[in-house]
């Protein structure tokens, strides 16, 4: 899942967006003999089977930037809702080397230009994290308090969905639907996603994935992924220690069947890295997470 957002925006008032709260998805086989999920309507020579999922109301931003005039006089500012700071880029001719940097602390809002003259147009990328933050060489516990053993079905550099910079360094344990999911490491809930029901190998399930996002004392930030819908104990600002249940395991979004995908992360200049980790067991022997492996739970809350 990807965390990096861009915009180009022109002068303009603050605009609203409504969304609407029903999705029509369809189910339906394909040529294959296949069962396809999608939001687009099948050919009418294929029978489907019409779904209509209710999504819950999505409260919560994005981080952004917006021009805003007041008393004559014309502002940018950048919003961060996010428990982490956020790294925004904005390029325009208002500076004179053509862009600058900010960084925005966590839920925090920064006025980047004031003047009586009208903003020029811009545009903005922005990225969680500050990449001046340096990760320690952390002992991450395992990220359930089950005592079952779980399979390590997908782990560093893995050749089915592990090849991009953001999931090189990523692991994937194969474990039934509800299993209590557990805080790996101490840290402060950044947001969370928990909106979706089901899950499928199309590019449609690539962003729809279930997760919680948990930011840690050295600038990197853990991704919880593919949770159960519905299950999530945690919200955005909640302060976590090892072994809390966050929520329960799932399959929801792009997956093949129910298991965790957990990942480590850290900004490296508008720009999100997966980051290589240990993870320790309950006797604190650390060992490196390999395919085929299987772990145990780690610390009970």
């Amino acid at each position: 899942m990807q965390h990096k957002l861009y915009i180009s925006i022109l002068l303009i008032t603050t605009a609203l967006s409504c969304n609407s709260f029903g999705q029509e998805l369809y189910k339906y086989k394909d040529k294959n003999g296949r069962w396809v999920f999608s939001d687009k309507r099948p050919e009418e020579t294929q029978q489907a089977e019409s779904l209509t999922h209710i999504k819950p109301k999505e409260t919560q931003q994005r981080p952004k930037i917006y021009a805003q005039k007041c008393d004559n006089r014309h502002y940018l500012i950048a919003d961060n809702p996010y428990h982490a700071p956020v790294e925004f880029r904005v390029v325009s001719s208002a500076f004179e080397t053509g862009s600058k940097t900010y960084i925005v602390p966590s839920a925090k809002q920064e006025v980047l230009y004031e003047n009586s003259a009208v903003m020029p147009p811009y545009r903005y990328a922005w990225q969680l994290g500050d990449p001046a933050s340096m990760e320690t060489n952390y002992l991450y516990s395992s990220p359930t308090p089950s005592k079952m053993l779980y399979e390590i079905t997908q782990s560093f550099n893995g050749a089915f969905s592990h090849t991009d910079i953001q999931n090189n360094y990523a692991v994937d344990i194969s474990m039934p639907v509800g299993t209590d999911i557990s805080a790996a490491r101490d840290g402060i809930v950044i947001w969370t996603k928990d909106d979706y029901h089901m899950s499928g190998r199309t590019e449609y399930f690539l962003n729809k994935a279930n997760y919680v996002s948990i930011l840690h004392e050295d600038g990197t930030y853990a991704t919880y992924a593919h949770l159960l819908m519905g299950s999530i104990k945690v919200k955005p600002g909640d302060n976590v220690k090892v072994g809390d249940t966050l929520a329960r395991s799932g399959s929801s979004g792009y997956s093949t069947g129910p298991h965790l995908h957990f990942v480590i992360r850290k900004n490296t200049g508008l720009k999100a890295v997966s980051i290589p980790f240990n993870f320790t067991d309950r006797n604190g022997i650390a060992f490196v997470p390999i395919e085929g492996m299987k772990i145990e739970g780690g610390i009970s809350p």
